[in-house]
């Protein structure tokens, strides 16, 4: 995906790590940098991880993808608010190619800046904080995931 970021020279998969190495700096750095690159490199590199599982079924890797707050980390000046309707338009490129194929959920605090029905969106706020049609249990039926999978 082509982030158009001015100080980008090169970007490569490491072949021992399988994560990407962005102008010779491995991903584990990028990552905790909390840069504008880390947030476009993480985004680019788990939507061509998803791709590349679609493409090939014989690599098995989640066909959903969950990303929270896109653009909140790209800035705010116009080039960012372009790189996150790239991203956005990125989005809605896969699931017009792959459908029902794959599923991604994207809570953003903005809407989509693209036209209006090129998602579905489900409104959430304090008083609606729950996906329509799916019932929260209470909080005497409910467990930690981390509780779920203790030794």
């Amino acid at each position: 995906m082509e982030l158009n970021l001015p100080w980008e020279q090169s970007a490569v998969i490491d072949p021992g790590t399988y994560l990407p190495v962005v102008d010779n700096t491995p991903f584990e750095s990028l990552q905790a940098s909390g840069c504008v690159l880390q947030a476009g490199v993480n985004i680019a590199y788990h939507l061509a991880l998803l791709e590349c599982g679609l493409t090939h079924p014989d690599i098995l890797v989640p066909s959903i993808l969950i990303i929270d707050s896109p653009r909140k980390a790209l800035g705010s000046n116009p080039d960012d608010q372009e790189r996150g309707r790239r991203i956005y338009s990125r989005f809605k490129a896969l699931t017009d190619a792959y459908g029902s194929r794959l599923q991604l959920i994207i809570a953003d605090d903005d809407t989509a800046p693209l036209p209006d029905d090129a998602f579905s969106t489900i409104q959430l706020d304090y008083t609606h904080p729950m996906v329509p049609g799916v019932a929260h249990p209470g909080p005497n039926h409910t467990t930690r995931t981390e509780d779920e999978y203790q030794a």
